[in-house]
């Protein structure tokens, strides 16, 4: 993540790498409902951006 951070950033870029951003953290998201078995994935976003700090998964931004 961090090499395509430092390759692809511009100034005019921000929209499309929050987007990418927003993408990741959703499906990685709904990954995580879905392992533990929850119906709604939402619920567990707080849940999963307190993981990937933890571990230190970097973001575009």
């Amino acid at each position: 993540m961090q090499g395509w951070r430092n390759y692809y950033y511009t100034n005019y870029s921000q929209k499309r790498l929050a987007k990418l951003d927003w993408y990741i953290l959703q499906r990685l998201t709904r990954w995580y409902a879905k392992k533990r078995q929850r119906r709604r994935w939402m619920g567990s976003l707080n849940e999963v951006r307190h993981i990937a700090n933890q571990y230190g998964l970097k973001t575009l931004l």
